[in-house]
């Protein structure tokens, strides 16, 4: 009999829940994102929590037909640190207790941001990287690169560099809106900048990354977007310009970072990550590093529960080996 891991991630803008068999077909991998009213640039922990609440019975209601979970695994906390914590997560968490009780079945509880990495190296067809490596986790909530460690199940992970103000995507959020774009901003800035790609760039309009060594600021790259398109700039030249910048920033602190660290492959996740204006930059800054770079395309890439679902079925695995022996 096939054996079924479900998995449940509850971030800050998406309700998300996944279902695997034990040869890791993807059965069912649906999420919802939360609504932001028009102009504004991101929602309250409590009003997250509430919308996670009634979400996550309208993904479960016809994912179990016919099945038997095995195993549920649920993002409990941000990272993997003692001290993460996010209120959000506890809507995920409380109803992937509430399961496994009821169908008297294990509860493997991870990070979000391991789920990100096993759902990325599931994606970019990479699973088999060094048991050391460097991720990159950039999204509205994150923007940090991590040296990850492989574990029996989940990962290990230190972050080697990070932002010291605003995340990427709340960079993107902010630039987006200010345009009149609708949150999340990232669609359709990337739309615009592919739009402004058709015509020649005008050559007054570069927006430089600020660096720390391989640490990072971002709130200076949203003054200079701003003061450009208060001067009238296109925005698609504006977007894509931004986007450059992001792309740039992260090249450079990759580069900085494998000369002390030494890894021979990058992972890319986070919603950000699935940007391929950024992508395209990253690889041609990048071309000539001799470092493996495995990108995944942008359903793995950015919030889902496909992770937690893969690494409930490494555990279930691990589980039923050891009762065989």
């Amino acid at each position: 009999m096939c054996a079924f891991s479900l998995g449940i991630d509850t971030s800050n803008y998406t309700t998300s829940v996944a279902l695997v068999d034990e040869k890791e077909n993807i059965i069912y991998s649906r999420g919802i994102l939360l609504e932001v009213k028009s102009g504004e640039r991101g929602l309250r922990q409590s009003d997250a929590l509430f919308q996670h609440v009634n979400n996550l019975p309208v993904l479960l209601e016809d994912i179990t037909h016919g099945r038997e979970i095995d195993v549920i695994c649920c993002s409990e906390r941000p990272r993997p640190l003692p001290d993460s914590y996010m209120p959000v997560f506890r809507a995920g968490e409380s109803l992937a207790k509430s399961l496994a009780s009821v169908l008297n079945v294990n509860l493997l509880k991870v990070s979000h941001q391991e789920n990100h990495i096993r759902a990325a190296l599931y994606g970019s067809g990479s699973p088999e990287l060094e048991d050391s490596f460097c991720a990159v986790h950039f999204s509205g909530g994150t923007s940090e690169l991590i040296l990850v460690n492989k574990e029996k199940i989940g990962y290990r992970c230190e972050i080697i560099a990070q932002t010291l103000d605003l995340n990427a995507g709340q960079l993107v959020d902010r630039i987006g809106v200010a345009m009149g774009c609708d949150f999340p901003a990232g669609r359709a800035l990337e739309a615009l900048a592919e739009k402004a790609l058709q015509h020649e760039l005008p050559n007054d309009c570069v927006i430089p990354s600020t660096m720390a060594g391989a640490d990072f600021h971002f709130s200076g790259q949203e003054n200079q977007a701003r003061n450009y398109l208060n001067k009238g700039i296109d925005p698609g030249v504006v977007a894509y310009q931004l986007l450059k910048a992001i792309a740039k920033t992260l090249a450079k602190s990759i580069v900085i970072l494998q000369e002390q660290y030494a890894f021979k492959s990058v992972l890319f996740s986070g919603g950000v990550m699935s940007n391929q204006i950024i992508k395209k930059c990253v690889e041609k800054e990048l071309s000539h590093s001799g470092i493996r770079l495995c990108f995944s395309p942008g359903e793995y890439a950015r919030d889902n529960a496909l992770g937690n679902a893969l690494m409930g079925m490494d555990y279930f695995r691990q589980l039923r080996n050891c009762r065989e022996l």
